[in-house]
């Protein structure tokens, strides 16, 4: 598969959650050094984070400041596989593709705003 460069196993610390002391260990695939994508096993949720890598401490990421988007709800088969199939088909396609192809299409999906204002 062409990721073989792109993702690297790592853990993730999330939180805190519902209380001052509540974290979450995650494993899952960090992509670019600033992207995590994990697998929350309890709801079957394939998640992409933004994240920052800590420092001195190889593998290991906290949550960043670009939140969490679903991916895929009841993920079922081999993570790493769908986690490749994944990559690989985002990083084939150019933005608008995304937007037309995936984005609009997304059943459920509310009407959003994308600030793309930013690009003037």
């Amino acid at each position: 598969m062409k990721t073989s460069g792109k993702l690297k196993l790592a853990s993730l610390i999330l939180g805190p959650l519902d209380y001052a002391n509540d974290f979450c260990l995650y494993q899952g695939y960090v992509v670019n050094e600033c992207y995590f994508i994990f697998l929350e096993e309890s709801s079957g949720v394939l998640w992409l984070r933004h994240v920052c890598k800590v420092e001195h401490i190889d593998n290991l990421y906290i949550n960043g400041d670009g939140g969490g988007i679903m991916l895929i709800e009841q993920t079922r088969g081999d993570i790493t596989e769908i986690v490749q199939r994944i990559v690989d088909r985002l990083s084939g396609m150019d933005a608008l593709t995304f937007l037309t192809d995936v984005l609009l299409w997304t059943p459920e999906r509310v009407d959003m705003s994308l600030k793309l204002d930013r690009f003037q």
